[in-house]
């Protein structure tokens, strides 16, 4: 099941999306690439992003599941409490494991930042899964809002395994847009447990 994370209170859309910013306008699981992004102008400052955080985390408190229409499995999971456990890229594809990042939006427009908050794109692509239905996906393309702060976006941003058809071996990429322009990108790698060493470069965290 698909989740946005928001740190140590969240809400996880389950097999579909993420932020308790929430999202709108659910749209095709044939993701399209965004539209040509524009040349910078001289002078101009852009907007940035930046991954700060990541890695799978360990539920405090797992929230509570209740039926939503803005999920591919018509549930969600609301107000986890989460807890960074281990900074690393490689997921085992194991029940209720959470792996998600920490991000930051920098150098938004002004009239943006001075709004509670910004419209923002967000895109998840991950491995062919096979619904209950018999309907398959690899993905979603979401329109989100993301909450301002002293003139940036701070945000979570994961998934949590929480059925068997979403245990799927791959890479899961996560992005993040602003109109055009892709500010954030991270990826994670998802194996089967038992299927290479676990002497892969990771760091637990106390």
């Amino acid at each position: 099941m698909k989740y946005f994370l928001i740190f140590l209170t969240s809400i996880f859309f389950i097999a579909c999306e993420q932020s308790a910013d929430t999202d709108k306008n659910r749209l095709s699981n044939d993701l399209t690439t965004p539209s040509k992004i524009q040349q910078n102008a001289p002078g101009i400052v852009q907007p940035t992003g930046k991954v700060f955080e990541y890695g799978i985390y360990t539920a405090q408190r797992k929230g509570r599941v209740r039926d939503s229409l803005n999920s591919n499995t018509g549930k969600i999971i609301s107000k986890p409490v989460l807890k960074l456990s281990k900074t690393t890229k490689r997921i085992p594809l194991l029940k209720d494991t959470y792996f998600a990042y920490r991000y930051r939006l920098l150098d938004l427009p002004r009239e943006e930042v001075k709004k509670p908050t910004v419209e923002l794109r967000k895109i998840l692509i991950h491995p062919q899964m096979t619904l209950p239905d018999g309907s398959k996906t690899t993905g979603w393309d979401r329109v989100i809002r993301g909450r301002t702060s002293v003139g940036q976006v701070i945000a979570f941003d994961g998934y949590v395994f929480n059925e068997d058809y979403e245990l799927v071996e791959g890479d899961w990429i996560f992005q993040i847009w602003y109109k055009d322009k892709k500010l954030v990108e991270h990826v994670f790698s998802t194996y089967k447990p038992g299927s290479e060493k676990h002497n892969l470069a990771s760091t637990s965290l106390p």
